[in-house]
């Protein structure tokens, strides 16, 4: 089915104010005969009974309901009660007043009570029951009633799926989400485990706990089995799955100071790099396993040793604290890690290309555009996306996907990571701040606050 997005809201006010589903302002009540009405429910097209009230046309409630998953009792004080998705919607015969959770909601249009069976406006429909809608060019309604989880944080798993997370104060809870229609199981819950790290075939995840034990999760499983596979109790601050899934790199010790390599099957750990320089971070690995990049940041200084470090004014000197990239290639014997960047930008570590030539990061100056800047491994910097702000930016496969801003909108564009070339994907309106991607070009972005995928031009939300 090709459809044109017109709008992507939860209430269809600005579509259906110019549709046939208008506000009736006879004074005289005319109410036809029901007759049939087609719509799209979940992607599912379906015929339900709509009758016309004064020219302005309302669905049956029940058949639009029943589509969208809800579930009905009749007759509660003369009205009816839908409940869908957590949400307990009252409604009553020729009232323009709902109830939902037990608060009033003012309706567009009085609700119609024709031989037993109650009518309401799609535009009602659409914002009592909290559901996604769109309106193609042809007029038809297109409906997305299926229950999502909020998401903190996604990453793509394959082509299809993606991993959400969900923070609260009481631990994390991630979800294997549907790409295509926001349907959801969660794989874990916990108040102890670190972040979930997918494998690059996405059959895998693996996390610490509070101990430093890695577990890894199967993905592919009903039950989300999780094995542990290392009880070495350091704390492990990140975790990098190999190319081919059988070891998991991952930095050691509470300032990340040395490279250590997990080996899946029998849970051998064995060194990589361990160089004495501490507050290592954002590792990268590439597909071959020998070329490593990461940042070091210095801490500041206290120049009041006198003073508890704890104290209001104790003076911290942040001189050449600003984070540097550092390259290191473990196929070279007694080689040294590489220190490639030495300027005074903030840099935010995108990651590396999967040839391990070089690595991208976002810089950020005082005075200039945020930019999207590579750095290879012989220490060569150049600037990849310089004329405009970068906000966010991030590496799958040979691309890189990055948002910049473009006035009152956000601009999406994907790199090629070999030739720098850039190439226009479409603006997004709203609070966009997060993007990610999988290798075969899916794109997902979080805005505000709620996760969309990118689909032919359109964008289709898959958590609320």
């Amino acid at each position: 089915m090709s459809m044109k997005k017109t709008i992507l809201i939860s209430a269809l006010a600005a579509a259906i104010s110019t549709s046939a589903i208008g506000v009736a302002s006879a004074a005289t009540t005319q109410v036809t005969a029901p007759a049939s009405f087609s719509v799209t429910v979940n992607d599912a097209s379906i015929m339900i009974r709509s009758i016309q009230v004064n020219g302005a046309t309302l669905v049956s409630l029940r058949d639009l309901g029943t589509a969208a998953g809800a579930r009905f009792i009749v007759n509660v004080k003369a009205g009816v009660t839908a409940y869908v998705q957590g949400r307990a919607v009252e409604l009553h015969a020729g009232s323009k007043t709902a109830t939902v959770d037990g608060q009033p909601v003012e309706l567009e249009q009085a609700v119609v009570n024709v031989n037993g069976s109650y009518y309401i406006s799609v535009e009602d429909f659409v914002n009592l029951f909290s559901v996604d809608a769109e309106q193609d060019d042809s007029g038809q309604f297109h409906i997305d009633a299926v229950q999502k989880i909020h998401a903190d944080s996604i990453v793509w798993i394959n082509a299809s799926q993606l991993l959400a997370s969900s923070l609260t104060e009481e631990g994390r809870t991630d979800y294997i989400v549907d790409a295509a229609t926001g349907a959801f199981k969660q794989v874990l819950s916990s108040d102890t485990a670190s972040e979930l790290t997918v494998s690059p075939d996405g059959t895998k995840a693996a996390y610490t706990n509070e101990d430093g034990s890695v577990y890894v999760i199967d993905l592919t499983s009903a039950t989300f089995a999780s094995k542990q596979v290392s009880a070495d109790s350091n704390i492990k601050p990140e975790l990098v799955w190999s190319a081919d899934g059988s070891a998991i790199y991952f930095l050691q010790g509470d300032k990340g100071s040395v490279i250590q390599k997990l080996n899946v099957a029998d849970g051998t750990i064995t060194k990589v790099l361990d160089d004495k320089v501490d507050y290592k971070a954002d590792l990268s690995v590439s597909k071959d396993g020998t070329k490593f990049y990461y940042t070091v940041t210095k801490p500041g200084a206290v120049t009041a040793p006198d003073k508890p470090v704890d104290e209001d004014d104790v003076a911290i000197d942040t001189t050449g604290t600003e984070p540097q990239v550092y390259f290191f290639d473990a196929s070279v014997k007694d080689a040294a890690p590489v220190k490639l960047t030495t300027s005074t930008d903030d840099k935010i570590f995108v990651g590396a290309a999967e040839d391990g030539y070089k690595a991208f990061y976002i810089s950020i100056a005082d005075g200039q555009p945020s930019s999207l800047v590579s750095v290879a491994k012989d220490k060569t910097v150049a600037k990849v996306i310089g004329d405009k702000d970068v906000l966010a930016a991030t590496i799958a496969g040979g691309n890189i996907y990055a948002l910049t801003d473009a006035g009152e909108r956000t601009a999406l564009s994907s790199v090629d990571a070999a030739s720098g070339t850039v190439k226009a994907i479409g603006n997004l309106e709203g609070n966009v701040t997060e993007v990610a991607a999988a290798p075969n070009g899916s794109v997902a972005v979080i805005v505000d606050d709620q996760t969309f995928t990118v689909q032919g031009g359109s964008l289709k939300r898959i958590t609320k």
